[in-house]
């Protein structure tokens, strides 16, 4: 009995031991999937009503990554007599998509010589140079550039347009 005791306990002890690494080993090669965030449209209008009734942006989902960077989606509304005071957004890009309504986005400044109004990009999109403006609408994508200032005027209601704001 004494020396089954001998093999038996140091073999379970390796037996528990590679299980442990094992184990951790299948954990950090299939990591646990990431989460996915849901909003309804009730959560969605909500969120817009919101910005509407404060004349500023709703935040409707931030996060930071495992860097630091900020990420968010913002729900914007603006209406008839919005300022159009020209605005810019530091240090991220603006992804903007519109879901309701049109507006005329403005670029102040001077076209610079030589840019051709309306030219496209190799993905297909039109470019919106300095002292040049774009009517935009339901279902258009506009990508603003950090620190490319920017205005909404000539506004149907209700305009509403989600921004998404990446590095």
């Amino acid at each position: 009995m004494f020396t089954i005791r001998k093999i038996a306990l140091p073999a379970l002890a390796v037996v528990a031991f590679s299980a442990g690494w094992v184990a951790k080993t299948a954990a950090q090669q299939n990591p646990a999937s990431p989460i996915i965030t849901y909003f309804s449209h009730e959560k969605v209008d909500a969120s817009f009503a919101k910005a509407l009734s404060s004349n500023s942006p709703g935040i409707l989902f931030s996060r930071k990554d495992k860097a630091g960077t900020s990420y968010a989606v913002h729900t914007n509304s603006r209406g008839k007599n919005d300022d159009g005071s020209n605005h810019s957004h530091k240090d991220w890009t603006a992804v903007v998509v519109v879901v309701s309504g049109a507006a005329t986005v403005n670029t102040p400044g001077t076209p610079a010589k030589g840019a051709k109004a309306g030219a496209m990009n190799e993905f297909g999109g039109v470019l919106v140079g300095k002292g040049e403006s774009h009517r935009v609408s339901k279902g258009d994508v506009l990508i603003v550039p950090p620190d490319a200032p920017h205005s909404y005027h000539n506004i149907e209601e209700p305009f509403r347009y989600m921004v998404i704001e990446t590095p």
